[in-house]
């Protein structure tokens, strides 16, 4: 089974992601590290939003088919959802032929890997994410700005209404309520939940996660 963690930046999907490796999830992070359009499209949109979010699809086909472990609670720490936001809002009515392509890539890529079993939508205010942003200070985030955060937290909206009108499984967690680094018993607890939820041996992962400290990554260590 794979679950799909949702949510702007800064909002948690990386920590909560860790804690629920601890149990014996197998989670996959994306490593920004390797885009190397990433910065170019902070800087200057229109000229790298294409190439930008091709890379974007490209690497969550490969999280997904390469990492995936059959019988295992797979977490993608960015969900595709995720990818599919920052495309619209980049894009918005511009360069029909471009989004075009990404969206057949998307189609392509459900059509071959499937949709996630679960998808859990992390949620804060956008001005807690811009507090918690500048505190990490990334420097390809250094230029976004609190409307750029609301925009793309619109667009999360509006895809997770949609999966949730399409009968996908959807959770919300607001990590302003819930403290979620270091929170083992948080983790404990949605552990419990996962595993009420699709039958899963909880047992049988903790111990499969205390044999394996490895962390699994989808490249090279990276967290977003």
């Amino acid at each position: 089974m794979r679950i799909e963690l949702v949510g702007g930046l800064g909002i948690g999907k990386s920590t909560l992601c860790r804690a629920l490796e601890n149990i014996g999830f197998n989670c996959i992070y994306e490593n920004l590290k390797t885009n190397p359009f990433l910065a170019d499209c902070f800087e200057n949109p229109s000229a790298f939003r294409f190439p930008s979010q091709m890379w974007f699809v490209l690497s969550k086909y490969h999280e997904i088919r390469k990492f995936e472990k059959p019988g295992a609670v797979n977490v993608l720490d960015q969900a595709v959802m995720n990818v599919k936001a920052y495309t619209n809002m980049l894009f918005k009515d511009e360069d029909p032929a471009a989004l075009r392509i990404i969206n057949d890539c998307f189609d392509y890529m459900e059509m071959q890997a499937g949709a996630p079993d679960l998808i859990v939508n992390l949620t804060c205010s956008p001005q807690e994410q811009m507090n918690r942003i500048r505190g990490r200070n990334r420097d390809h985030e250094k230029s976004v700005t609190l409307e750029y955060i609301t925009d793309l937290q619109r667009e999360i909206n509006m895809l997770v209404a949609m999966a949730k009108a399409d009968g996908q499984k959807v959770m919300t967690i607001d990590t302003e309520a819930v403290y979620l680094p270091d929170n083992t018993e948080y983790a404990a607890q949605f552990a419990l939940q996962i595993a009420d939820m699709f039958d899963v041996d909880l047992d049988a992962l903790m111990e499969s996660g205390a044999q394996n400290e490895d962390v699994r990554y989808a490249a090279v260590a990276g967290v977003a």
